[in-house]
């Protein structure tokens, strides 16, 4: 059966992305709405849009796989955002400059200089004539039960407001997700089911005044699993919001304390039923359904999703008022920022102790790195995996072994990773020495892939999605954000590019940006390796300290005869492993104490668990990246053996 929404013409939608959030919320709810029809889609994935477009019989619907094209070209009204929030801003503020109605998922941006340029698009707008509508999807606003909480609270039923606290939950299995940016955002749950928290708490006791404290909690991984927040509200109700992946079942928890009662609810499991506790009695309030609730929330069925596009519909029609508007989406990205701004303060809490290995290089590489790999419990790569492997191929010569990953490192892990799986692929990209594909024909690499039977792809001519980095856009190529394991193949070497001081695990990501011009970002490095390093997880790491680098690194340096592996699964507790073999405090290396502080490694050494040799037996005082005679006649002498080559 189908309902009206807003009792006018039809509204034409365009959905851009078609991932589990429309597949199992949105167009379930749309498919009842007789006046609303789904004209567009747009995924990257244009197999996902099709399936998408063929479970719900959208036969009438163009398919397409960037969300300007579609902006430009299908004839529609509105659009829902339905992707990951580090794309909202973007494509609110690209859909508002065609002129759309816009209804959007939470949160609205990722920050609160975001908001502002949609607040300054929005402000140029409202004179005009297609004025459109924003409405940030806060979407359990319009449950039934919370609905109603709100309407007897606003008439006193429970006194003054003095407390509120609200607990989201979700079973990422659940999700049926069709990528992992969820587990890729730097506050994990904080991003995910957190804001259903926040806006709910704010939607009864006002904006958040400030954040008293943040409790994040991981489950052996440097990732948010788990946090409590406590706040206070600008009226002083005192708030508490907490948010969890959990194994069981999902859970929207929401209780308000008043001077003389208490509501209770659980949105997602009885989105139906309200409990009000006064004078010391308690009352079920039970509204529509009451069998099969929560079934009906795990087919696709939740109440709110439907009456959030009614409302939706008629804002657009005229015939509404907004019930979530867009000072409610600043206000919880504001609050949300402020969480976040918690986990610059102080090192995350480490679940377990983090690892790294160091091996000799005995004359046989391959033993050796197969050691180094054995020793942190091997590769766990799923089959038919596709893997990508990151070595260091930064320039067309090798001088004296010690610029680029060796050779038989890259050819052992490659034969390790094909083990397990078919879809091997190494990458590297163009930078300022030349292409990529020049400096891996012309160093022996390529020959060394194709022994190996794997794939070479070249960066610089992937796809790629543009990031914000401290004001500079960088661009992430899709072949490495949308690997299934990745592996980091680094050399040990000192680095006079300024602010970094050594390139090892973290600085070799640099060479993934699918950019020709790097040097450009130089004088942001830091910012960006840490960016880079946050936003693409690693599997696994092996660095190749057979012949390291010191002095003017990253390719005129000096050869140290080390014949070490380091191995880890953490590029910040193996390059701060690596500093400690060099003689370097990994307390000085500003982009390894900015990513301690941020928990995305350990980086003292007494509570790193090294396996393997002895770090006192296999340490080494490496020449520092400065400008001495010492550094400059081994440079000049490096630059002799490169040009007689």
């Amino acid at each position: 059966m189908t309902e009206k929404a807003s009792g006018l013409r039809e509204l034409r939608i365009g959905i851009i992305g078609c991932g589990a959030v429309a597949e199992t919320c949105h167009l379930p709810a749309a498919k009842k709405l007789s006046d609303i029809r789904i004209k567009a889609l747009a995924d990257i994935n244009k197999e996902q849009a099709e399936a998408i477009a063929e479970r719900f019989h959208l036969t009438d619907v163009s398919v397409y796989t960037d969300h300007l094209s579609m902006l430009a070209d299908s004839d529609i009204d509105a659009v829902w955002i339905l992707t990951p929030p580090r794309l909202h801003a973007t494509m609110v503020l690209d859909s508002l400059g065609y002129a759309k109605h816009v209804l959007c998922e939470k949160p609205l941006a990722t920050s609160i200089e975001e908001t502002e340029k949609i607040r300054k698009t929005l402000k140029k707008m409202e004179n005009a004539s297609d004025n459109p509508v924003l409405m940030p999807a806060h979407n359990f606003v319009f449950t039934p039960c919370f609905q109603y909480a709100t309407d007897l609270i606003e008439k006193g039923e429970i006194g003054k407001v003095k407390a509120i606290r609200a607990y989201a939950a979700s079973n990422l299995s659940f999700y049926n997700a069709k990528t992992d940016f969820r587990k890729l955002a730097r506050g994990g749950v904080i991003e995910d089911q957190l804001p259903h928290a926040v806006y709910l708490t704010q939607e009864v006791g006002g904006p958040c005044a400030r954040v008293i404290s943040v409790k994040p909690r991981q489950q052996g991984r440097t990732i948010v699993e788990d946090v409590d927040v406590e706040a206070e509200l600008q009226n002083g109700v005192y708030a508490e919001f907490s948010a969890a992946w959990t194994g069981l079942i999902p859970t929207l928890r929401f209780d308000v304390v008043g001077e003389s009662g208490k509501i209770s609810m659980d949105l997602l499991r009885r989105p139906y039923n309200v409990t009000v506790v006064k004078d010391e009695e308690k009352e079920q309030i039970r509204m529509g359904r009451q069998l099969l609730q929560y079934w009906d929330v795990l087919r696709g069925n939740h109440p709110s999703y439907l009456n959030e596009h009614k409302l939706f519909a008629e804002l657009v029609s005229g015939a509404a008022k907004p019930r979530v508007d867009f000072e409610s989406g600043v206000e919880l990205v504001k609050t949300i920022e402020s969480v976040l701004s918690f986990l610059d303060r102080e090192p995350l809490p480490t679940a377990r102790k983090e690892t790294a290995c160091i091996v000799r290089v005995e004359g046989d590489v391959e033993a050796a790195v197969r050691k180094a790999v054995l020793l942190q419990g091997g590769l766990r790569i799923r089959r038919g995996a596709r893997v990508v492997v990151k070595p260091n191929v930064c320039s067309k010569k090798n001088t004296g072994g010690m610029v680029i990953t060796d050779p038989s490192v890259l050819g052992t892990m490659l034969r390790m990773a094909r083990e397990k799986t078919d879809d091997v692929v190494v990458v590297e990209s163009d930078n300022n020495s030349g292409s990529a594909d020049e400096r891996v024909e012309k160093t022996g690499i390529l020959d060394t892939i194709e022994e190996c039977g794997a794939e070479f792809v070249n960066l610089s001519g992937d796809d790629y999605e543009e990031q914000e980095v401290s004001g500079s856009v960088i661009r992430m190529p899709k072949t490495v954000l949308q690997a299934d394991y990745l592996i980091n193949l680094p050399k040990m070497k000192t680095c006079n590019i300024e602010n970094t001081f050594i390139t090892i695990s973290m600085k070799n990501m640099f060479g993934i940006l699918a950019d020709k011009k790097k040097m450009r970002l130089h004088k942001k490095i830091v910012d960006v390796l840490l960016h880079i390093n946050k936003t693409i997880p690693q599997d696994f790491i092996v660095v190749d300290g057979i012949i390291a680098m010191e002095g003017l690194g990253p390719v005129w340096g000096t050869p140290v005869q080390l014949d070490l592996i380091v191995s880890g699964p953490n590029p910040v507790t193996v390059d701060a492993t690596c500093c400690n073999i060099m003689g370097i405090n990994p307390y000085s290396i500003e982009v390894l104490w900015r990513a301690y502080e941020k928990g995305l490694g350990e980086i003292n050494i007494d509570k790193i668990e090294v396996s393997g040799v002895d770090i006192r037996n296999v340490k080494r005082k490496f020449a520092y990246p400065v400008f001495i005679k010492k550094n400059v006649t081994g440079a000049l002498r490096t630059a002799f053996k490169t040009y007689l080559k």
